[in-house]
């Protein structure tokens, strides 16, 4: 195979740090180098000074890379002088340049007996490229079925090839995988094919794909019903993706995937593409995109009805104050009133009478106080009852189109909701009908409870419900079970049923298996071998924990007597270091946009940033100085053309740049490289809280936004007056690994997972934290199931403690921290099929956390 055909996996940098021979420095040298009893076993086989010493190299470099190297004792000198001086008697001693080919073999062979490795072999291609064609339907994206196949190398114990062999490897699957995908994507339908089409071909302005992939920009009633005009243009299509896309056998993630590059780029790019990669990438995206309007529409429905609810709140307040002063007004006048009528003037006119008692109390004041005097009072349902009439024209252009156009469904088909929901839409979709022809029949009156019924009725002479109120009753319900997680559409992606998100449970099945070949080995054994090793872990740290507060022996943990008498406790903290800084005032300032210089000539990250259209060769390099403009300009919240002003800049070169060549992706990998680059260097270590593992730190940064969308959101702790997201991101030794942009009124816990396991960079996470957004229990589990250690700050250390759990029963504790209830492990394992179904999943990418 040819270079030119193969993929290019990695840069050169990366090649060249992937299979680089470790460079020790003296701490590493006394770990790597110390043997255990087997391996000095192993070593004794070899008699002479070199070829001893040429088998403690490599097994050094094989436990440090799981790799074997070619070089001579002269190219590894330090190492070579560290083990004469401390192994052997002639710290002089020169040795040959190398060992013999036949001696080598024999120490691999030896060192790959010893770990229970495998060699690479024409056998284990095979094996690899199977498995590989396997991860692409996971794992479409180059880089991250490459981090896949290394965990698979590892889990396996196989030698990693070489950088070649991996790219044919690749290439070959990828191939493999397209010829598969190619056959499949031949079977739709030439009238499907022409609707697909039809959505990216172009006409006068626009095309349908560019209108379609806009985002919803606010909840006003234009968006919203542009959003539902999307979802009517893209119903066929999508029903036809929904049973189409299953026959290929991708995960969800491998359908964002496609859906993400049909979405990033224009259409005229996705016009050029081969038919199979666009027919592919247009399902993928009509496949998401319909179920993200769907979100939307939902969003908008709880916005609003959540709006006109709080609206009714305050009418019904009000009322009920006017109400209250009316009373104290007219209470008074009732009594001169009665004063009055016994003493009125004798042979007063009917109508002169009138208008003498309505002059002490109003005629509408009677009814009111009657019903006051006979026990009645106030009732805000029947003030928000009023509210709703007055604002059913909101009903109609707000929810009702939500109503008619996304599929809700409820965990009991017979549910009252539902039939209610089928009637409405029956009657305002399928018919076409008004309100004034509305009429509930009888037997969903009958379903109505006798409190909620005198609500729905202008007066408590109406024979009939009113459709204003009842629809709003109607969606009230909805609202309520939506916020229960008890209503859902299963043609979302946020509100679809849970069940929906996850894979099939005959996969349960084979749990051992898909653990295994993605390197995960506590899952299957999740309720089984591993609850029995943090329950024994969580018994320990209780005993641990007790015992040295008890001695006296933890000295941060203050015991102290309050003025009843009890025994009250607190923590101690470390005091302030002082900061010592002589180091970097000595370092001379240098300009952030010089910094970006030196970073982009180092990573390469200018060779990242690629023409949006592929065929566009006029430029195919944009300027290094235009590119770090444009992200400085950006980074600092100003235009474009401010930035041309500030810096002298063609204001045209900058606009081209930034629309051609700043997007999502050539952003996430120049700072993926830049990551890299900084991993790589000796302090990254260094800045490691924990030895040898790296600690990696969630955090949301509230920031205002320019553009208005949904997601925006308004905050006055944060923001103030002006709308914005929350950018979360995964900091790892001040290193940006990986970002998502979540709303104001999402929860950062939700999302940490996603981070984790999104990471594209070498960094590898051992560790997390957090502050109290990003606590979630399930958190600890599924973390937990990739081996990464979730360790949160804890906020309030002694709410904590009154929330804390053990393995004996509660009786068993009596000093001053006590657990609240015993773990239920019984109850766990019980829930083991369903808990595998849920870490599958996340495994399978069959949906995001």
């Amino acid at each position: 195979m040819t270079k030119k055909n193969r993929l290019q996996l990695l840069t050169e940098p990366e090649i060249e740090d992937f299979y680089a021979r470790p460079n020790f420095n003296s701490g590493e040298r006394e770990l790597y180098f110390a043997m255990n009893q087997q391996e000095m076993i192993a070593l004794r086989q070899y008699s002479a000074t070199k070829t001893q010493t040429g088998f403690r190299l490599q097994l050094a470099y094989f436990k440090a890379k799981q790799k074997f190297f070619e070089f001579t004792f002269d190219e590894v000198n330090d190492d070579v002088a560290y083990l004469i001086a401390k192994y052997y008697k002639n710290a002089k001693a020169k040795l040959p340049s190398s060992i013999t080919r036949q001696t080598l073999n024999q120490q691999k062979q030896d060192i790959l007996n010893l770990f229970d490795y495998q060699d690479w072999s024409l056998k284990q291609s095979a094996l690899v490229e199977s498995h590989l064609c396997e991860l692409l339907r996971y794992y479409p994206k180059g880089n991250d079925t490459f981090r896949q196949l290394l965990v698979y190398f590892e889990n396996q114990k196989i030698l990693l090839p070489s950088y070649r062999t991996l790219q044919d490897l690749f290439t070959r699957a990828f191939s493999r995988e397209s010829e598969r995908i190619g056959k499949l994507i031949q079977l739709i339908p030439q009238e499907q094919q022409e609707k697909l089409s039809n959505l990216i071909k172009r006409e006068e302005g626009s095309t349908k794909f560019n209108v379609i992939r806009a985002d919803q920009k606010s909840f006003k009633y234009n968006p919203i019903k542009e959003e539902v005009a999307k979802a009517v243009e893209l119903l066929d299509l999508y029903v036809f993706a929904k049973e189409f896309l299953p026959s290929l056998q991708i995960s969800k993630n491998a359908i964002r995937y496609y859906s993400d590059l049909a979405e990033q780029y224009a259409a005229s790019r996705l016009r050029r593409v081969n038919k199979t990669q666009q027919y592919l990438q247009a399902l993928c995206f009509i496949y998401h995109r319909y179920q993200q309007i769907m979100d939307n529409l939902i969003t908008s429905f709880i916005f609003h009805i959540r709006g006109i609810m709080a609206d009714a709140k305050k009418y019904a307040e009000k009322a009920r104050a006017e109400y209250n002063t009316n009373l104290t007004v007219d209470v008074p006048k009732l009594a001169k009133f009665m004063k009055w009528f016994p003493n009125r003037k004798y042979g007063m006119g009917h109508e002169e009478l009138n208008r003498e008692a309505y002059n002490i109390l109003p005629e509408k004041q009677f009814p009111i106080i009657a019903d006051y005097l006979m026990g009645s009072r106030f009732d805000a349902k029947f003030a928000k009852r009023d509210f709703y009439l007055e604002q059913s024209r909101l009903f109609a252009l707000y929810l009702r189109p939500v109503l008619l156009h996304v599929s809700f469904e409820y965990y009991k088909a017979d549910a009252d909701v539902m039939a209610f929901i089928k009637h409405m839409k029956n009657h305002y979709g399928r018919r076409k009908k008004g309100p004034a022809s509305f009429k509930l029949p009888q037997e969903l009156e009958d379903r109505i409870s006798e409190t909620a019924l005198p609500y729905l009725k202008k007066t408590a002479d109406d024979e009939q419900i009113d459709p204003h109120l009842f629809e709003f009753f109607v969606y009230q319900k909805m609202y309520h079970r939506l916020d229960k997680n008890l209503l859902c559409c299963n043609d979302s992606v946020t509100y679809c049923d849970v069940d929906h998100d996850l894979v099939a449970e005959s996969v349960v099945d084979d749990a051992e298996k898909i653990a295994n070949e993605f390197g995960y080995k506590k899952i299957p054994v999740y309720c089984d071998e591993r609850l029995d090793e943090v329950l024994d872990e969580l018994d320990r740290a209780w005993e641990r924990t007790t015992s040295r507060i008890n001695r006296g022996e933890n000295q941060s943990f203050k015991i102290k007597e309050t003025k009843s008498g009890e025994q009250d406790w607190s923590l101690g903290y470390d005091g302030v270091e002082k900061l010592e800084d002589s180091f970097f005032k000595t370092l001379p300032q240098v300009e952030i946009p010089d910094i970006m210089m030196h970073m982009g000539d180092r990573t390469n990250m200018w060779d990242v940033f690629t023409h949006m259209k592929s065929r566009y060769n006029v430029k195919s390099k944009p300027p290094k100085t235009a590119i770090n403009a444009c992200i400085l300009a950006d980074a600092f919240g100003i235009s474009t053309e401010k930035m041309a002003e500030m810096s002298d800049m063609n204001f045209n070169l900058l606009r081209s740049t930034h629309q051609d060549y700043i997007r999502v992706d050539t952003m996430c990998a120049s700072n993926d490289n830049a990551g890299n680059l900084v991993h790589g260097l000796p302090i990254f270590k260094l800045w490691d809280l924990i030895d040898n593992k790296t600690l990696g730190d969630g955090d949301g940064q509230k920031m205002p936004t320019s553009e208005s969308t949904i997601q925006s959101r308004y905050s006055k702790k944060y923001l103030g007056k002006a709308p914005g997201i929350s950018v979360y991101t995964l900091i790892a030794n001040f290193i940006a690994v990986n970002a998502k942009n979540i709303g104001l009124n999402e929860y950062e816990g939700h999302s940490l997972y996603d981070l984790i396991n999104g990471n594209k960079t070498d960094i590898n996470i051992d560790m997390v934290t957090g502050d109290n957004h990003s606590l979630n229990q399930l958190n600890f589990v599924i973390l937990d199931s990739i081996d990464v250690e979730y360790v949160p700050s804890i906020k309030d250390i002694r709410e904590a403690a009154q929330n804390l759990l053990s393995v004996k029963p509660v009786a068993e504790y009596n000093g001053m921290i006590c657990p609240s209830g015993a773990v239920n492990a019984s109850l766990i394992r019980s829930q083991k099929r369903g808990i595998l179904r849920i870490l599958l999943s996340l495994l399978l990418q069959e949906n995001t956390q």
